[in-house]
């Protein structure tokens, strides 16, 4: 009975919204079951600490499924709410995206600004990798359009992928803009065509470099105009008024006709998963495996170490193939756990293949890093957010140690230790562990920030390094990113920070007015309106860059040829120091010594009174730098070159306690030395080399079956190596001079000169043996050849190579390949030996994975005078491959066709 009324409320909650309707209340519930109320509502409490449905506590009280709730977009964190009001927890449109205010917010903006713009929107192309989520931005992109009243919601979103019309271009034409009947054999009537029913609403055009140019040209006169042919009638003009989205894998230059493209103004780049943050891969990884715990009604654990491979894994497929292996894992594991417990657990032999196959290149500490607790905890993962949380601990870290001053300023220091390790460590985030944004946004705050602060630092003599702009550029990055997040504690912590903006102007009134100042530039420069508390960071970094120099008044400076060379040195020793000791002067390489004593003259010119000039400098031309800098009377000048971070570390000591700088510096030549070593490589380590003309991978591939057959590890590297390096450089490519090569072993003999090749057929076939044992024989004795031998007999089946080598069904593709051959032979008149014909097999299954997975070879020359010379072969190549080509929605391209002829030629 307890579980028929939550099925009952499952099919409440999915037909209606968190609405007062009389189906959700515990009497109605109690009469549908002809039970007690109070029956109902105990089952009903239970259910809520189970975390299975939520309550609403008005008059009266209602319930709803959260699974269901969950499946419809609504981020529940609580499970009892007040009121209606206070249920407001549904994310629309783009807020459901993991990753709306981070890696895709750029993405979002573009898309929202293409709906958006009157009177009909904008064309947009939506640009990225297989798998990254463009068909899901495209309706996302109608759902915002009906959600803000830009459409009406009776407007249709027609999404077509063209690929999938890629051998039969005139059916894509007809079906987009419609056909008369008698159009073409099977047009038996009339047909709208699929812009008519977009009408009003949008068009998306999945993989749009399919089209052909006919179509495109057809596309852009309707974009133009608004107007239209029908297939068969080229009298009668139609209209019709559909906003456009594009989407593609493929660079939109080489894709697209010029002509469409002038009519895509927006053109945004969607990235690869692995280009984004690992704290949005765990939001990923957590919300699908939530998904898939409301599918089935079951809480689903993660195991940390299946979690961690799950996290450290590059599928192939982005954010889909993330999809397809979590589901995968959840159905090995609902498989393997008892159907009488409350959940599933996923653990490392649940994983799909995909992943586990790449399992040792998986960096796992588990004896340093060993946790009790076995399984990750999924909710605490979806409800984290990296981000704002680094944020708003520095602030709430300013404001801690302000209060605390506040309390008592005799006994604590304004800004307090703790408050300055937050500080360092949200430096860290931003410089090192943030996401590295890599669009013209985040380029052009790096080159207006540089504009600024060089303005800055010449107006009020400032000490800020190129390495410390480059900071506050990515200060500046991030904040757009995430500034919106935390209005509402600002607005929280109002009066308090108005108290801190107050005493901090009184205490660093310079400072203080130097950063509104810059923060100012910045607004009416780059459109960034920087918050009170921003400000006094950008403060606390102008007051760190500037401290007071040490009491013997020495100007240390360093000088160093490079854009940023002299600042990382003088940063690295002033923190191992803890006092800034060093300030810097970065210069071109190119830049002449006058300029330099330039620079170095109007440098002194700001400065303090001071009694000695320490320069560290780079180069030995820099050493007479001294006699030209003009403040040199009643100053004692130190210079040391070939300056080092270790060089500088003694020096800046010697600095910090005071020591005197003529000893300091005869010291320091003495004590601080070079050492070399030089270790000839007289004995090389013998290789043995695996070669693929497909790529480095399926030569990897191949290696994993050749070592997996050995009976223990030999005395010599097995290598992949690149096929064209060795087919351009011969015996003079580098891999010659590190190793002694004994043999060469992969689909395609490179044909380097006094090397064994062994085709990976001889291993299939199990022919010319005695070949293979001259190249192991010197590794392995008699009996464990011969197991070497029976193990490949094994491992180097056609089918597990090809399954080895590619994704697909080896099987099936197989079949497909051998009809490929067949028609090859017969057209080309001849009979390719079993031998090659192995070889053939294997490079054209990669050969179709290839085209699947659109990851073509790149042709080094021309194809112009191939072409001309090879009209027949690719004529017949071509024929031979419409089977394949029309199967798999794939077209063999020229380069592919000149390594296939590559491959007939030296069979």
């Amino acid at each position: 009975m307890k579980n028929k009324l939550l099925k009952i409320l499952d099919d409440y909650t999915n037909t209606y919204d968190v609405i007062e309707k009389e189906c959700f209340t515990a009497q109605y519930l109690a009469n549908e079951l002809e039970i007690s109320r109070n029956t109902v509502s105990q089952y009903l409490n239970e259910f809520i600490k189970d975390d299975k449905v939520i309550k609403i506590m008005s008059r009266p009280v209602y319930f709803y499924s959260k699974s269901e709730l969950i499946k419809k977009g609504y981020d529940i964190q609580v499970n009892i709410f007040n009121e209606f009001k206070s249920f407001n927890t549904k994310n629309k449109d783009f807020e459901k995206l993991i990753g709306a205010n981070g890696s895709l917010k750029h993405v979002i903006e573009q898309c929202k600004a293409a709906v958006s713009y009157p009177d009909n929107g904008l064309p947009i192309l939506i640009n990225g990798p297989t798998g990254t989520g463009k068909s899901m931005l495209a309706k996302l992109m109608y759902e915002y359009a009906i959600n803000n009243s830009i459409i009406d919601k009776t407007k249709k979103i027609i999404m077509v992928n063209c690929s999938e019309y890629s051998n039969n271009p005139e059916l894509l034409t007809a079906n987009l803009f419609g056909h008369v009947k008698g159009a073409y054999t099977g047009a038996d009537k009339d047909n709208l065509g699929l812009v008519n029913l977009a009408n009003g609403g949008f068009l998306f055009l999945d993989e749009v470099h399919c089209l052909k140019s006919e179509c495109q040209e057809k596309l852009f006169l309707f974009m133009d105009q608004g107007i239209y042919h029908k297939v068969g009638d080229n009298e009668k003009w139609y209209t019709s008024n559909c906003r456009f989205i594009f989407a593609t894998t493929q660079n939109p230059e080489d894709a697209l006709l010029k002509t469409l493209l002038r009519r895509i103004p927006l053109i945004t780049k969607i990235p690869a998963l692995v280009d984004r943050s690992k704290d949005e891969k765990k939001k990923l990884i957590a919300h699908l495996i939530k998904n898939e715990s409301n599918k089935i009604n079951r809480k689903i654990q993660v195991g940390n170490l299946a979690y961690q491979m799950l996290l450290d894994t590059n599928l192939i497929g982005n954010v889909g193939g993330l999809v397809n292996a979590i589901k995968v894992a959840c159905a090995n594991a609902y498989l393997t756990n008892e159907k009488s417990d409350d959940s599933i657990k996923i653990m490392v032999y649940n994983l799909p293949d995909s992943i586990l196959d790449l399992a040792p290149s998986i960096n796992i500490k588990l004896a340093n890093n060993y946790d009790s607790n076995q399984f990750v905890d999924i909710d605490i993962i979806d409800s984290k957010d990296g981000y704002t949380n680094k944020l708003l601990n520095l602030y709430s870290s300013i404001i801690d140690s302000y209060k605390k001053y506040k309390e008592n300023p005799l006994i604590n220091d304004i800004f307090n230790k703790e408050m300055h390790e937050n500080i360092e460590n949200y430096d860290a985030f931003i410089m090192y562990d943030s996401r590295k944004f890599n669009n013209s946004n985040s380029d052009f705050i790096k080159k207006v920030c540089d504009k600024v602060i060089s303005i800055e630092i010449n107006k009020y003599s400032l000490k800020i390094s190129n390495s410390e702009i480059l900071l506050i550029s990515q200060y500046l990055s991030e904040y757009t990113q995430i500034q919106y997040k935390i209005k509402d504690w600002l607005n929280t912590n109002q009066v308090v920070i108005s108290d801190l903006n107050e005493d901090m102007q009184q205490k660093y009134p310079r400072e203080y007015a130097i950063s509104c100042e810059v923060a100012h530039n910045f607004q009416i420069n780059l459109d960034i309106e920087m918050d009170s508390l921003m400000i006094i960071r950008l403060m606390l970094m102008i007051i760190d860059f500037n401290q007071e120099e040490t009491s013997n008044k020495v100007v240390s400076i360093i000088l160093c040829h490079g854009y940023s060379t002299a600042s990382s040195i003088a940063n690295a020793v002033n923190k191992m120091l803890g006092q800034h000791i060093f300030d810097a002067i970065d210069m071109q390489l190119d830049i002449s010594v006058d300029k330099i004593t330039e620079m170095l003259n109007e440098f002194l010119k700001k400065k303090a009174m001071y009694e000695n000039i320490l320069l560290l400098v780079d180069m030995g031309s820099l050493t007479d730098i001294y006699m030209a800098i003009k403040h040199r009377k009643n100053v004692n000048v130190g210079i040391i070159d070939n300056v080092s971070t270790k060089l500088a570390l003694y020096v800046g000591n010697g600095v910090k306690n005071n020591e005197d700088l003529d000893s300091l510096l005869n010291k320091c030549c003495q004590n601080v030395e070079s050492t070399h070593k030089y270790i000839v490589n007289d004995n090389k380590k013998k290789a043995i080399l695996f070669v693929c003309a497909t790529g480095i991978g399926s030569a990897h591939k191949f290696l994993e079956l050749f070592t997996n057959s050995l009976p223990r590890e030999i005395d010599a590297e097995v290598i992949t190596y690149d096929y064209n390096s060795l087919v351009e450089n011969k015996n003079c490519d580098v891999i010659f001079s590190r190793y002694e090569v004994k043999a060469i072993l992969g689909t395609l003999n490179p044909f380097v000169e006094g090397v064994d090749f062994v085709p990976i057929e001889n291993f299939v076939l199990n022919n010319n043996f005695e070949e293979i044992k001259s190249i192991i024989g010197d590794f392995l004795n008699n009996d464990e050849i011969e197991e070497f031998r029976e193990n490949v007999v094994k491992n180097f089946t056609l089918n597990n190579i090809v399954n080895n080598l590619t994704i697909l069904n080896a099987e099936k593709v197989l079949d497909d390949v051998e009809q490929v051959v067949e028609k090859m032979e017969k057209k080309l008149n001849n009979k390719i030996l079993i031998s090659s014909r192995i070889g053939l097999c294997v490079h054209l299954s990669c050969l179709i994975e290839r085209l699947i997975l659109k990851n073509e070879v790149i042709l080094n020359n021309d194809p112009v005078e191939f072409i001309e010379n090879n009209k027949e072969f690719i004529k017949i190549i071509k024929e031979s491959f419409s089977v394949v080509e029309m199967r798999y929605s794939v077209e063999i391209p020229i380069s592919e066709i000149i390594y296939i002829f590559n491959y007939v030629e030296n069979m």
